[in-house]
């Protein structure tokens, strides 16, 4: 298989279209949308209207243009949803929610075109969250030619134990063997998508993502009632590339300061 080869872009929408139908499919609105639908199929059987017509169910304009508009502002409400996460973020934004970030994140990676920014910098903490979003977006079948680079706490990071939780080095551990496992795979390896790995032995106290345009998605740790740093109350601040300004120029620096900490560790 050739490695620069880049699948159609259609299939791209093909994936949206058939997650509208998955996520109607799963959510409280599918049962109206079902409902409303068979009511309407049934009033247009002869056979079906006398029992409709007993239990005070008639055919009428009125009933039937009400039974239409509920259906289209149902598909009106999944269309909007799909918009909202398939449209990348063009302004500035603040997530308070990181899975909101996420799906921003990837739509932005999936808007860029030119192969020489198909990165994106990973500047994590264990990577509990960070992976397993990558490492699905990294199996679709349009994401080719990208490298990936992550930073993480390191193994042998002993100095830091008493500022983060007790697990949080083993968690780190284990994510770390998945991506390395993951970087030989046929599926990285066939599609030349390219992963690279940086422990560090020091608590930053930025973590987030950028991506090959400038984007930046960032976030600060916070103190926990524990005395310790936790995951609880993460919440990101996306700078899209095309910002200006001294504020913008001084989160890209900031991440870009930790960024190249982590990775000169190793």
């Amino acid at each position: 298989m050739n490695a620069s080869h880049d699948p159609n872009p259609g299939g791209s929408l093909t994936q949206h279209l058939a997650g509208l139908v998955e996520r109607l499919l799963k959510s409280g609105k599918a049962w109206v949308a079902i409902a409303g639908g068979l009511l309407l199929i049934a009033l247009q059987l002869s056979w079906l209207r006398e029992p409709l017509t007993t239990i005070g169910i008639e055919r009428n304009t009125g009933l039937e243009t009400s039974v239409v508009l509920v259906l289209l502002v149902t598909i009106l409400f999944e269309v909007k949803d799909l918009a909202r996460t398939a449209i990348p973020a063009t302004t500035r934004q603040h997530f308070p929610d990181p899975h909101e970030m996420y799906r921003a994140l990837l739509a932005c990676a999936g808007s860029i075109s030119k192969a020489d920014e198909r990165r994106i910098d990973v500047l994590g903490l264990t990577l509990f969250s960070a992976w397993p979003t990558i490492s699905f977006w990294l199996q679709r079948p349009e994401v080719w030619n990208w490298t990936v680079r992550f930073a993480t706490l390191g193994k042998d990071a002993n100095d830091v134990q008493r500022w983060i939780p007790e697990d949080w080095l083993d968690e780190s551990a284990t994510i770390v063997r998945a991506i390395r496992s993951f970087a030989t795979s046929p599926v990285a390896v066939g599609r030349n998508n390219r992963l690279e790995l940086f422990e560090y032995d020091f608590t930053p106290s930025v973590h987030g993502f950028r991506l090959g345009n400038g984007d930046i998605f960032i976030s600060n740790l916070l103190w926990q009632e524990d005395g310790r740093l936790g995951k609880p109350g993460f919440s990101y601040d996306y700078i899209p590339a095309h910002e200006a300004g001294s504020d913008a120029a001084a989160k890209r620096e900031l991440f870009d300061n930790w960024f190249t900490r982590a990775i000169s560790e190793t």
